[in-house]
């Protein structure tokens, strides 16, 4: 079957306007982070060969390299987890399906989607974690890139952020099928800060870019 990582933009947005389940906003928020990464690594190519990022000390154009080749892996992590995504929420539907006539069946049944609920946390949040990544490497970037491109950071720090809090809210609508209250709790935990300091961090990029317009 083929990956929705492998259809065109085209293709991928009408599935995603059909009443089918999948792709849906965990698939969809890894797309945007995938963007988001993209557009970082694109302010570098733009900017690397240019008289004013030469003009930078050594240990900041290395700390640029750094970051650039940190967003070349984020972008397939995310590219990863379009369709990472979708199998966990595949998971969780035939979990849905299993028999429930009997006591027995029905706390089978219930094992399953508890497990399968589990499961589906764990790629929206590494979409969430791997979009925080990205708003690291793209700060220095928004200091250092072109001013032709700057408004570019500004958009790929937008994406990721994006994706962090879309991600977030599709951990969240599994947390409450998990009764697991360890689990649900560090995982809740986790999402607060990464939004609180998502938050903090995207509007710092953002003040940069617009100070540099």
């Amino acid at each position: 079957m083929k990956k929705f990582a492998d259809y065109s933009i085209r293709d991928y947005v009408a599935v995603a306007s059909t009443g089918a389940p999948t792709p849906g906003g965990g698939s969809v928020s890894a797309v945007v982070g995938a963007l988001g990464a993209a557009l970082g690594q694109m302010v570098y190519h733009l900017s690397v060969h240019k008289k004013s990022y030469q003009a930078h000390d050594e240990a900041t154009k290395a700390a640029v390299e750094c970051d650039f080749q940190a967003l070349e892996a984020l972008q397939e992590d995310f590219i990863r987890l379009i369709d990472e995504d979708v199998a966990a929420f595949n998971t969780f539907m035939e979990a849905l399906k299993l028999p429930k006539a009997t006591d027995e069946e029905r706390k089978i049944r219930q094992d399953a989607m508890e497990q399968a609920s589990i499961v589906a946390t764990k790629a929206p949040l590494e979409t969430a974690k791997k979009a925080f990544e990205t708003l690291e490497r793209i700060e220095e970037l928004a200091r250092c890139g072109h001013t032709n491109c700057i408004s570019d950071a500004g958009v790929s720090a937008y994406c990721a952020f994006a994706a962090l809090q879309s991600a977030v809210m599709n951990v969240r609508i599994n947390l409450g099928g998990i009764s697991d209250e360890s689990f649900t709790s560090e995982t809740e935990a986790l999402c607060v800060r990464l939004l609180d300091e998502a938050e903090v961090k995207t509007n710092k990029i953002v003040k940069v870019v617009y100070d540099r317009l």
